[in-house]
């Protein structure tokens, strides 16, 4: 191998470490501090299926008084509680995403504000979902978007970063329509 070739390839390896580098920090940045939002007065409050206790945040934000609806998607829970759980009149709707995915649970957030006319919606998931679940909502419902977020536990951080990881590549890439 020659003196140019050599340096080819040093130029090339830097490069594929600077990449790596970026790709990582950003990485970082929507997996692990994304953007959360205070509770404030919202059309519906809609809970993303998935762990931890967004079940039990989705109860608390609706306790609040923030919003007169509360939006279940069922695979983050056993069965849909009643509004007695939330100690006002609030209407509870439950439903199975189709596909049972972020882009299903997006898909019927848009279809729902725009059959009853919301404008915002309260969205409540885990941090590590808050840049991936904003992206994907926001392909299918044009109002404002808030999110509350709940902590994983420590334990799941590593499967959450290469589950996020690899689903977010995926919609920006495979998935880019709602």
């Amino acid at each position: 191998m020659d003196a140019r070739q050599r340096q080819i390839r040093r130029l090339a390896s830097r490069g594929a470490v600077l990449c790596t580098l970026v790709l990582f920090a950003m990485t970082v940045r929507t997996i692990l501090l994304p953007k959360i939002d205070q509770p404030s007065p919202v059309d519906a409050i809609f809970m993303l299926g998935g762990p931890g206790p967004r079940l039990t945040r989705t109860l608390e934000l609706a306790r609040s008084g923030i919003a007169p609806v509360v939006v279940i998607s069922m695979p983050g829970t056993w069965r849909c509680p009643d509004s007695s759980r939330t100690g006002r009149n609030v209407e509870i709707i439950c439903f199975w995403p189709d596909p049972m995915t972020t882009q299903g649970e997006a898909r019927e957030a848009g279809r729902l504000a725009r059959t009853r006319g919301w404008e915002s919606i309260m969205f409540v998931t885990d941090r590590s979902q808050d840049s991936r679940a904003r992206l994907r909502i926001g392909r299918c419902y044009d109002g404002e978007i808030l999110v509350s977020a709940v902590e994983p536990r420590l334990r799941d951080w590593p499967y959450l970063f290469a589950y996020q990881t690899a689903a977010t590549v995926k919609a920006h890439v495979l998935q880019r329509g709602c």
